[in-house]
């Protein structure tokens, strides 16, 4: 989501970025020694969670 919009539950146009870590890392199915932290975009003012995404998604890539 893009810091200039507003999110429509509570009218909040400040977007914020968090990390999830330790043991909230995401793993690919089939090779759970690797994985990658999480990446959310939180509304600043109600604390929802609006979108999460992998820091590295071709880790996930399957492998021909």
């Amino acid at each position: 989501m893009e810091n200039n919009q507003e999110y429509p539950i509570c009218m909040c146009t400040e977007i914020g970025q968090g990390r999830q870590i330790g043991q909230g890392c995401m793993v690919p199915i089939k090779h759970i020694w690797t994985g990658s932290a999480i990446i959310a975009d939180i509304c600043t003012n109600c604390g929802h969670i609006l979108s999460m995404r992998v820091e590295k998604p071709k880790k996930f890539k399957t492998k021909k």
